[in-house]
C-alpha cells in the first residue's frame, strides 16, 4: 500500500461489538487498518488537565463531560501520531459505516488530492448551512471548501501540516473536539469536504459519549448572554475568512 496514508480506527479496547463491525468492512474492501486504543473519559488522563473550565465557563460553553474529554484525547494523540510519523492518515471513529465503492475510489484517489488540502472531511455535513465553494474535481473526486464546519469527526483525511495546527490550537480545550476542528478561521486548518461522502456514522450504535445535558436549559441568564456573544464573534470571524476565500479563489 506504498503512497497510501495509513487508516486509523479510534477505539476503546471495550467496545468489541463496534471493533467487530469495522473489521468486517475493511474485510470486505480488503483494505489494511490499525486499531488506536481510545481514550476512556471515565479513567481520566493526564491530558484532560488542558481542559480549561475557566475558558469554558468564560464563552457560556456547558462543562464538557468525561466522555467528550476522552474523545478530545484521543484525537489529539492521533493528530500527534500524525505529526510524529510525517504521514498522512484517515483517520475514523469506530462507528464508521463505509461506502465501500465510494471509500474504495477516494482511497484510490488520495494521491491526486491537491497540497493545500490539508484535512478532509469523509462525511455529510451535519450543519444546518452545507454551502461549500467547489475547489477541486477529478474522476471520482470533488472537492469543496464548506462555509461551515462539519459538526463530527466521524472519519477525515489528515496529513501532519493539518495535524500540527491542530494539536496547537488545543493548548487548552473548551469544546468538544469536533467543535474544535471545525474553527477553520482559527486553527488554520481549512474545512474541505468530499462533495460526495464515503462514510457515514452508523446510528445503530449508541454514542460513546454520555449525553443527558439539554443546552438550552444549562445555558441561562449570564451563561447565554456570553455564549450568544461567543457565537456572534465566531460567525463574524468565519464570514470574514470566507469573504477573503472567495476573493482569493474567485
Amino acid at each position: 500500500m506504498d503512497g497510501h496514508p495509513e487508516i486509523v480506527v479510534i477505539s476503546l479496547h471495550r467496545a468489541t461489538e463496534r471493533r467487530k463491525a469495522i473489521e468486517g468492512q475493511f474485510a470486505a474492501l480488503g483494505l489494511p487498518f490499525v486499531f488506536f486504543d481510545a481514550v476512556d473519559g471515565k479513567l481520566g488522563h493526564e491530558l484532560f488537565s488542558r481542559y480549561s473550565a475557566q475558558k469554558a465557563r468564560r464563552i457560556g460553553e456547558i462543562p464538557l463531560s468525561p466522555g467528550h474529554l476522552g474523545c478530545f484525547a484521543s484525537h489529539y494523540m492521533v493528530w500527534q501520531k500524525c505529526v510524529d510519523s510525517g504521514k498522512a492518515m484517515i483517520v475514523l471513529e469506530d462507528d464508521a459505516m463505509l461506502y465501500e465503492k465510494v471509500f474504495r475510489t477516494f482511497f484510490n484517489s488520495v494521491q491526486e488530492l491537491p497540497e493545500y488540502v490539508e484535512c478532509l472531511r469523509l462525511f455529510e455535513s451535519k450543519s444546518r448551512n452545507r454551502q461549500y465553494i467547489p475547489v477541486f474535481k477529478t474522476e471520482g473526486l470533488g472537492i469543496g471548501k464548506f462555509l461551515r464546519g462539519h459538526k463530527s469527526a466521524t472519519g477525515y483525511y489528515l496529513t501532519p501540516g493539518a495535524a500540527e495546527k491542530f494539536v496547537r490550537y488545543a493548548e487548552t480545550w473548551a469544546e468538544p473536539v469536533d467543535i474544535e476542528m471545525d474553527q477553520f478561521w482559527a486553527n488554520g486548518v481549512e474545512c474541505y469536504g468530499l462533495l460526495e461522502p464515503c462514510l457515514t456514522h452508523n446510528a445503530t450504535f449508541e454514542s460513546a459519549i454520555d449525553f443527558g445535558v439539554n443546552p438550552s436549559k444549562e445555558r441561562r441568564g449570564l451563561m447565554r448572554l456570553r455564549w450568544r456573544w461567543y457565537l456572534l464573534k465566531g460567525k463574524i470571524r468565519r464570514e470574514v475568512h470566507n469573504l477573503w476565500f472567495r476573493l482569493a479563489n474567485d
